[in-house]
């Protein structure tokens, strides 16, 4: 998948967040069969933890990647200044307590910020961390020479002062509303502190040895990574918290979900990561598992170039919005587990305005409008207009059976309306690649596009959407520009106050629901299958599950 929110400042929003996410409803963990006699399934290996899953990273650095498979990695080798748990909350990390106004982290008016940073932390080689690591990566995210996803935050500093070893004050240009939940931590483009002694030397970090083989501060050493393979990492010894539980991680990147299946079912591995919706009746009842299933701040779309005909056309995209049968999509595809949602916030968020614009399947009304943009009904069931056909190519990435399924049910669908649709996959690490890779998707080499979009814990979705987000400044692969959204984008990042920020983000959502740059087909409920001899995981709704890997143990 590509991509991932900030949080807000305050503590009253956080408050409201923990609540609303509680209400969402809590992981479901569902035991599919006691554990063999003896109390210890025999195909387990006590200490080391075997992974599968369908995405490859493209880079183990996540300032360059662009998948979240990236992120969730790093929270094996890596060290961010917050993590975001199970229960809803910043859980300091490398700053030893977050930022607020109540504790004067945050100066009055907003404008400057004081992290006091975790002492006696050691980089995996020895060398100590510091607030120079700290000043560094944030001199690396604004460095032009590094294809980096977005600078959106890291551009509105001023100037970082170093106070001390393990202290800095951070001084912004503007009131930045998300900005404690950007900085170095759970945002929709999460950027791992980086140690200066190892990378200062370097011009630019765009092929630099440690991209595949990282030296971070977190529990585990990335001992091994083969591109299209897997990745292996150890105990580190010198790890803050004392030595993680498990000795070993053998990540295996399998690049097909049915022989992932196989694996589980062969207990070749321990954990299935992100199981695909569509395999979910064949992962009931496995000997020795548990499937655990939970809410995530996640949803596919299908992402529309608006920057060529026919798709500049709003009432194309609009009537390809109404042509699509969400409920249909979901009891076929997901079996149900997926939900719909209509914008690109959450229904159980603070920021959902339940009145935007919504597309229910209307096919008359999709006809309708394909009619108004001159799009007539041809003799062998595909629109035509000045002697051309109305075709699309869908893109997506390959090797999942929930994207195949979901482009077959929608390719049937577009057709019954008189849209002939193309498909034509992707590897996700060429489709989500950055623009200076040759991205498919920052490239602009698509008409609509599968896709899946990993919130943050905030409703800053301007990475997306603003108009000055366009690749290589953004993920605005739509070519989408809507003055008025970006006009309330603007306000909602320099106001605290979280009901403005909600009138805020209704603008923005009814403009994206008007104009759709992207149609939001479902929200996912993420879904893990794991040796029930696996203890401790206990994921996170929002951005990674992977906050407490150093509590895992088999």
């Amino acid at each position: 998948m590509k991509r991932n929110l900030l949080v807000r400042v305050s503590a009253q929003s956080c408050i409201a967040l923990i609540i609303l996410f509680a209400a969402a409803g809590c992981t479901k963990i569902q035991s599919q069969t006691g554990p063999l006699a003896g109390g210890r399934n025999a195909w387990t290996i006590p200490g080391t933890l075997r992974i599968a899953s369908r995405q490859e990273p493209d880079n183990l650095n996540p300032m360059l990647g662009t998948e979240v498979i990236d992120k969730d990695v790093s929270m094996f080798w890596g060290g961010y200044l917050f993590n975001w748990s199970d229960q809803n909350q910043l859980v300091p990390e490398m700053a030893a307590a977050v930022p607020t106004t109540a504790n004067g982290g945050i100066s009055k008016d907003g404008l400057t910020v004081t992290y006091h940073l975790r002492k006696n932390v050691r980089w995996q080689d020895g060398a100590p961390f510091g607030a120079d690591d700290v000043i560094f990566t944030w001199q690396q995210q604004l460095n032009p020479a590094n294809p980096v996803v977005s600078r959106l935050g890291f551009d509105d500093i001023a100037r970082i002062d170093k106070l001390d070893d393990h202290t800095i004050a951070v001084h912004l240009k503007r009131r930045f509303s998300p900005f404690v939940n950007m900085f170095f931590t759970m945002s929709n483009n999460p950027v791992t502190i980086l140690p200066k002694h190892l990378l200062s030397g370097y011009r630019d970090l765009t092929r630099v040895p440690f991209n595949l083989k990282p030296v971070g501060t977190g529990p585990f050493k990335v001992v091994e990574f083969a591109h299209g393979s897997r990745i292996v990492l150890e105990a580190n010894p010198l790890y803050w918290r004392g030595p993680p539980k498990l000795k070993r991680i053998e990540w295996e990147i399998v690049g097909n979900d049915n022989t992932i299946l196989t694996l589980l079912q062969s207990h070749g591995i321990d954990f299935y990561y992100r199981a695909t919706e569509s395999l979910a009746p064949s992962l009931q009842n496995i000997e020795g598992t548990r499937i655990v299933t939970y809410p995530f701040t996640q949803f596919a779309d299908i992402g529309i170039n608006a920057s060529h005909a026919p798709l500049d056309d709003v009432r194309v995209r609009q009537a390809l919005a109404y042509a699509i049968d969400r409920q249909e999509l979901i009891a076929k595809v997901s079996h149900g587990i997926n939900v719909i949602g209509d914008t690109d916030q959450p229904a159980f968020f603070w920021a959902y305005d339940p009145n935007a614009p919504k597309y229910r399947y209307d096919p008359k009304r999709a006809g309708e409008l394909l009619d108004a943009a001159g799009w007539r009904m041809g003799p062998d069931g595909v629109r035509m207009k000045d002697g051309k056909p109305l075709q699309l190519q869908m893109t997506g990435f390959t090797g999942s059976s929930t994207v195949s399924g979901a482009q077959a049910v929608i390719q049937q669908q577009w057709r019954a309306a008189g849209i002939d649709t193309q498909i034509k996959n992707w590897p996700s690490n060429e489709l989500y690649a950055t623009l200076a890779n040759n991205g498919v998707e920052q490239s602009g080499k698509f008409d609509v596009a599968y896709e899946e979009w990993a919130n943050g814990i905030d409703p800053d979705e301007s990475i997306l959407v603003a108009c000055d987000m366009a690749p290589p400044n953004g993920w605005n692969i739509y070519h989408f520009c809507d003055q008025r959204l970006d006009a309330a984008e603007s306000d909602a990042l320099q106001t605290y106050d979280q009901g403005k920020r909600k009138a805020d983000y209704a603008i923005v959502q009814e403009e994206m629901q008007k104009n759709l740059p992207f149609i939001i087909i479902w929200y996912l409920r993420r879904l893990d299958v794991i040796n029930t001899d696996f203890t401790g995981y206990k994921p996170a709704h929002a951005v990674t599950p992977f906050w407490n890997t150093w509590e895992w143990a088999i």
